[in-house]
């Protein structure tokens, strides 16, 4: 179990394993009964021994029986299932835990009698394969010796230093990418740099190779001119590096520095330069600077010591506070590499903490990854490389370095599918160190299918394609191109014979690019051709259909709603990028067998392109589509001629009220009285409601979009202000009290705002009551007031409900159940002695797509209560009362938010927690007379 009580830490390892080799075993299996049955499981634990047969989920060390501790003896032991001649497929448990690796579990060429292979977590979401190691040896920065004079004076007090030496840790990487990073909270943290957040801008280039592009000039070299005098402090930094969009707002780069000049404002950077050079007015930071650390969620590593600076964003006061959030530094390259195998699944796994791409399949087909988290990665989530039919599928994906999934194969030659699929997953916050052309999903080859994803809040695209034949379609895309100009949320480029693609009943909302400045919703980059963007809605994007000059496309049956313009086409093969004709294009055609009969009937307009005035922009059809508000179009003038542009209606914004169910909340579904065939005869309705992941209930989807709504203000959302944010709201409840002093041994409530709401007195109006709930709270803020809210009325059984904004602020399952065990540690030593019931964190709508985390955090919680019944706490499980029968949270029970409950909501759980209260208390059960 994952359990955590105070100074000790339940973690264990799974020694690295490179199972490529299929070796006799030495009694790994007693006997071929599991074999023969068809199917052999295996089981991996904390409490295991490698020296077990893993064949028992349960440890019986007289006969050598139980769970293994670590994946040392797999190899072993699939080579003897193996021997047996009898195919079988292989299941290997997980119980709750944190697995450390130090290189990347990798799995190649199974023997063909396994049939398959399943890693599987018994409770999905509280299995962590990390490849990182929790750093414990913290001590604070004002009690060390010899600190570097660089970390700021008025940061000493809140920065802790531990030695990453210490720990065995001792290969760090580059500071530029790829290297050594520390996770806190299941957050990455920020290594030092200034300014804390956005960037600064070039004042001038030198213009010692001077470049002009199009009127925009600059210079190869990079050496440039910053503004004030803050660089200075930066002189004495060991590898300060900088970090900027130096020529393009969609072309970034990471250059460690060569000079910093503060006579002249200079800064020089080291070879090799930017691809694009640098010019004024363009944006970067600078980064790894110890002097720097002056702010919370800062970090920096000194690379020759190995001495780790850190100022939690939560300002622990000492290091067993700190080690609560689990600080960790990530160590390995990845977390698991399948190479040429089949049939092998991920289920119910957390994989974090990697400086690479945490899961790599090569050459492999039928591989499934499902209902796993990614998460702290410094590559991307998932890469498939070639192979057939591999899935990665309802799956959280965030806070990575580079992109979600990535998937190519195929052939393009014979058009040949691989038909990957991503599909149902929750992908957002990628790109965090290498943001452009990282995308959420990015696919190439021929026929991968991306289907009904939530991608959001990232810097640059949310899927970039390249190759044929693929579907992109029910996928809910916003907030992408956070960071960047000129780049698409759906992006292709500078190919004639990359045809086939199918863009639709996707919805894309609120993408503008930086600053505003604009970006488009499906771009369509230089010449490109051939693609289908159809039965789509497009709400606030700039540019939302966008033909860059190519050839085939066809924009049909969408809904565009304040889009600005809503359809652009121009002419550009025909002006300023016409030296791409004869050269990128035509080696791109001439690389493919475009002639052939195969690409004749798949393609057949492609056949005499060279023939066929190749730089006009011929055969786009632009029409049926609606428009509502915004700019409807922006055609070049010289692409116009070759346009059909046809059907084509549009509408006021204030339209929008006629036909959709509640535009104020962007849900744009059609009303039944729509007057859309009237308006325009032959318009195929667009199923709002199927977009996006498929909940079971489609009651969910409004919860869904209440979620995304939020997620907007996401930067606002991470900020943690600490327990003090409740003062006012505590010194509120004391001031009551000295008017109307409550009862001694009364049935105290207490926690977040599902207590605030719960109205006690009505529905126990015969119990004694107090109600101590405040705001949306969290655990540790509970405890922070206990001594107030809690041990001054002496009661006689505590009703405590919290975790749930713990858990929607990003704390860990593990987190979770350690603040709870600190709250009742807290209030023992303050005397209170009542037992206490823990309602179990509830099954939101709005929090669904967290319910992997609260499960893991309520399986925590309750193992805790049946391991100290000394504390008298007790485990009061409401998840299962609260599902319908498809398995999803009853939607009559909550109110409007999908959060908080509804007052059918409260009767279950009052219904619930009367017979616990009056067993528990017997006649001691606090009655008002009378």
């Amino acid at each position: 179990m994952l359990a955590e009580t105070k100074g000790t830490l339940v973690r264990w390892a799974i020694l690295s394993c490179l199972i490529t080799g299929w070796l006799l075993p030495q009694g790994a299996i007693a006997s071929g009964e599991e074999a023969a049955s068809g199917q052999v499981t295996f089981y991996v634990s904390a409490q295991g021994n490698d020296e077990w047969s893993g064949l028992s989920p349960s440890p019986d060390a007289k006969n050598r029986t139980g769970p293994w501790r670590t994946l040392a003896q797999l190899r072993q032991a699939l080579n003897q299932v193996a021997e047996k001649g009898t195919v079988v497929r292989v299941k290997v448990i997980f119980e709750p835990g944190r697995l450390e690796l130090s290189e990347p579990v990798t799995l190649r060429d199974l023997p063909k009698s396994i049939a398959s292979l399943e890693f599987e977590a018994k409770t999905p979401g509280a299995v962590v394969w990390s490849g990182g190691r929790l750093v414990t040896n913290w001590k604070r920065a004002i009690e060390v010796a010899n600190v570097s004079p660089l970390l700021p004076q008025e940061a000493r007090e809140h920065v802790f230093i531990a030695d990453l030496k210490e720990l065995g840790v001792s290969d760090y990487g580059s500071a530029g990418g790829g290297g050594l990073e520390l996770c806190y909270q299941n957050r990455r943290m920020t290594l030092a740099r200034w300014p804390n957040q956005g960037f600064t801008k070039i004042v001038d280039v030198l213009g010692e190779q001077p470049i002009d592009v199009r009127g925009k000039k600059g210079d190869k070299v990079g050496k440039f001119i910053y503004e004030g005098n803050r660089p200075s402090r930066w002189v004495k930094e060991k590898d300060p590096w900088v970090h900027g969009y130096w020529f393009w707002d969609w072309s970034d780069q990471r250059h460690p520095v060569a000079l910093i000049d503060p006579d002249r404002s200079l800064i020089a950077v080291k070879p090799p330069y930017h691809y694009y050079g640098y010019r004024k007015g363009q944006w970067w930071y600078a980064f790894n600077l110890l002097s720097e650390l002056d702010t919370p969620g800062e970090y920096y590593l000194d690379r020759v010591t190995g001495q780790l600076y850190f100022w939690p964003p939560d300002s622990p006061t000492d290091p067993a506070r700190l080690e609560d959030g689990q600080p960790t530094v990530s160590v390995s390259s990845g977390i698991m590499q399948l190479v040429s195998v089949r049939n092998v699944t991920l289920r119910g796994l957390r994989l974090a903490h990697c400086r690479g791409t945490a899961l790599v399949c090569e050459n492999c087909e039928n591989c499934t990854v499902e209902n796993c988290e990614f998460l702290l990665t410094g590559g991307w989530a998932v890469q498939i490389r070639g192979g057939r039919q591999c899935v990665v599928r309802q799956s959280h994906l965030h806070e990575l370095g580079e992109g979600g999934v990535s998937a190519t194969g195929g052939d393009r030659a014979t058009l040949s599918p691989a038909g990957h699929i991503v599909e149902d997953n929750e992908i957002h916050d990628y790109g965090q160190i290498h943001p452009m052309y990282r995308a959420g999903v990015s696919i190439g080859g021929v026929g991968q299918h991306v289907l009904h994803n939530h991608i959001h809040h990232a810097p640059h695209q949310a899927v970039g394609f390249s190759g044929n034949n693929h579907t992109i379609s029910w996928n809910e895309i916003d907030h992408v191109c956070l960071e960047s100009n000129d780049a698409g949320a759906i992006y292709a480029g500078r190919d004639w014979t990359m045809r086939g693609t199918v863009i639709s009943w996707n919805y894309f909302h609120h993408i503008s690019g930086f600053q505003n400045r604009g970006c488009m919703g499906v771009y369509l980059d230089d010449m490109f051709c051939g693609t289908q963007i159809t039965n789509n809605i497009f709400y606030q994007v700039t540019r939302a259909a966008f033909i860059g000059g190519g050839r085939d496309n066809l924009v049909e049956n969408n809904i565009f709603i304040d889009c600005r313009p809503a359809v652009h086409v121009d002419a550009r093969a025909l002006g300023w990028a016409s030296y791409h004709v004869p050269t990128t294009m035509t080696e791109r055609l001439k690389a493919m067998p475009y002639k052939s009969e195969l690409w004749r009937k798949a393609y057949p307009t492609l056949v005499n392109i060279l023939e066929d005035e190749p730089a006009a922009p011929k055969g786009n059809i632009i029409r049926k589509n609606l428009c509502f508000g915004g700019t409807w179009e922006n055609i070049e003038n010289r692409a116009r001629s070759y346009l059909v542009m046809e059907n084509n209606v549009i509408l006021p914004l204030e339209a929008t009220a006629r036909f959709f169910v509640n535009p104020e909340t962007e849900d744009w579904r059609l009303k039944p009285d729509a007057p859309l065939q009237s308006t325009l005869p032959g318009f195929e309705a667009i199923p709002f409601e199927k977009i996006g992941p498929r909940p079971a209930n489609r009651a969910l989807l409004s919860w869904r979009r209440a979620i995304s709504a939020r997620l907007a203000s996401y930067e606002e959302k991470k900020k943690d202000t600490g327990p003090e944010r409740w003062e006012s709201a505590i010194k509120k409840f004391e001031e009551a009290d000295k008017l109307h002093p409550p009862p001694d041994g009364a049935i105290l409530f207490v926690g977040s705002s599902s207590i605030v709401r719960w109205d006690v007195s009505r529905w126990f109006p015969h119990w004694i009551t107090i109600n101590r709930g405040f705001g949306g709270s969290q655990i540790h803020e509970v405890t922070h007031y206990a001594k107030r809210i809690i041990a001054p009325y002496h009661p006689q059984l505590i009703v405590f409900y919290a975790g749930d904004n713990d858990i929607g602020a990003g704390a860990s399952p593990e987190i979770v159940c350690r603040r709870f065990a600190d709250f009742l540690q807290v209030i023992r030593s303050e005397g209170v002695t009542a037992p206490v019931i823990f309602i179990g964190i509830k099954p939101s709508l709005a929090r669904w797509h967290l319910i992997d985390k609260i499960r893991a955090a309520n399986h925590l919680i309750e193992e805790y209560c049946r391991a100290h019944p000394e504390s008298k706490v007790h485990f009061l499980d409401v998840e299962k009362p609260m599902l319908g029968p498809d398995g999803h949270p009853q939607p009559d029970l909550f109110v409007n938010d999908g959060l908080h409950l509804s007052d059918k909501g409260y009767q279950l759980w009052s219904e619930l927690l009367k017979p616990v209260v009056e067993q528990l208390l017997g006649d001691n059960l606090p009655k008002k007379s009378g």
